[in-house]
């Protein structure tokens, strides 16, 4: 059986789209999840989800989000395009906000 880490990491492999947001991230583990308890996702209520929720029976989304960080930083090729955006911005918002400069 896969852990959560290896599962997110198969997914962040699988579905490049995914790297970029916690939500839909989230949300492809949450039917997977429910799909191996044998659930119809189609037809199950949004107050059956949260009863599920709450009662812990699928991940939270606070630990796909933890656990898909860590992965990114193990596997650095696994990183989204915005993370490659911020990167690129980094020198200049630092230079704006005084860093590095001598006073």
């Amino acid at each position: 059986m896969k852990t959560i880490q290896e599962k997110i990491k198969n997914l962040l492999v699988e579905k490049s789209f995914l790297r970029d947001c916690d939500k839909k991230l989230t949300t492809h583990i949450w039917h997977r999840e429910m799909q191996a308890k044998g659930i119809d996702t189609s037809s199950y209520s949004a107050n059956d989800f949260f009863r599920l929720y709450a009662a812990g029976k699928v991940t939270s989304d606070a630990t796909v989000g933890r656990l898909r960080a860590k992965v990114q930083e193990l596997c650095p090729l696994l990183r989204g395009k915005k993370y490659m955006e911020r990167q690129i911005k980094q020198g200049k918002v630092k230079t704006d906000l005084g860093y590095g400069s001598k006073a």
